[in-house]
């Protein structure tokens, strides 16, 4: 699959930026918190001084007005922590699919996006493709200026050959620490019961602690229901069984098949529901030619979970 380039021009990308952070996001979202106590210029609350805390923070005048005579109140401030957001793609067959508008296409554009933004901002972005062998599945990125490592780290994944049946998730450990962002793009179109049972097991894992998880649903069956149509259908694809004899597709075995996947997808959401957690669905247009730019453009501009990432916190 060849990665286009990302439809979103650098200007708006940045405009996003520099908005989302004058916005506020009101408390903790999904446990993840943003900020520590540090020393920067923004108050925080008044403590009792101790040995060791800097002369210099002693607010003079509030110690004499409330506090005791052997008491000082010593400022303390909040400062914005880097943010680490870890960003895991599927990359299985299922993903390569609808051909005019691949799953997959839109994952490689929102994680160029997202990272895009999170370097500009310094903060810390780990790609990390979610199933296969560990041996090049992961790329570490810091820095604005390291933006043009996001793309190739892509196409490298893309280019990967081996078998995608296995989640690769123990590669994670040393970055799943508590206050990081995971960001998992699928369509999760896999076995709870055997392929998919150790990554649900691993997301809940992560719930615990201070962890913000993010579950974006490329959902491309509606467009694929419209190409689908009716009537005898040779049908083909990933770890599908090859068929002599055509299927017969009518509305009762399209509305079957959609209520499986939406009662797959519930089942998966309940195993997650005891921790923080958020939910993610761009549910592709039901006609017969989509546009990717136009769909990407219109749903990252109206995604509000999205733009929490990079808000500051009250």
């Amino acid at each position: 699959m060849k990665i286009e380039p990302l439809p979103i021009p650098k200007t708006i990308l940045e405009n996003y930026r520099i908005q989302s952070r004058y916005q506020n996001r009101p408390g903790m979202i999904g446990g993840h918190q943003m900020r520590r106590k540090g020393q920067s210029l923004e108050f925080h609350e008044y403590k009792h001084y101790v040995p060791g805390d800097d002369i210099r923070h002693v607010d003079w005048r509030a110690s004499s007005r409330y506090g005791k005579p052997e008491d000082l109140l010593v400022r303390t401030f909040t400062a914005e922590e880097q943010l680490t957001i870890i960003i895991s793609i599927d990359t299985r067959d299922s993903m390569h699919l609808p051909e005019k508008m691949s799953k997959l296409l839109i994952a490689n554009w929102l994680t160029e996006a997202i990272s895009w933004i999170a370097l500009r901002s310094e903060d810390r972005i780990i790609l990390h493709r979610l199933f296969g062998t560990a041996n090049g599945s992961i790329q570490e990125i810091y820095g604005a200026s390291h933006t043009s490592s996001i793309s190739q780290s892509l196409k490298r994944f893309l280019s990967y050959k081996g078998q995608l049946k296995t989640a690769n998730t123990h590669i994670l450990e040393k970055y799943l620490k508590p206050a990081v962002v995971w960001i998992i793009i699928s369509d999760f179109y896999f076995d709870m019961n055997t392929q998919g049972s150790k990554l649900v097991r691993y997301i809940a894992q992560a719930q615990d602690g201070m962890r913000w998880i993010i579950l974006f649903d490329t959902d491309s069956w509606p467009y694929e229901k419209l190409t689908i149509g009716q009537g005898p259908r040779k049908i083909e694809g990933p770890d599908l069984p090859i068929q002599d004899l055509p299927l017969e597709i009518n509305s009762p075995g399209l509305l079957k098949i959609e209520s499986e996947i939406d009662c797959h997808k519930q089942i998966l959401r309940e195993k997650l529901s005891r921790g923080s957690s958020d939910y993610i669905s761009w549910k592709w247009p039901s006609n017969e030619n989509p546009d990717p730019k136009t769909f990407f453009e219109d749903n990252w501009g109206k995604d509000k979970t999205l733009r929490k990432l990079f808000m500051k916190e009250l």
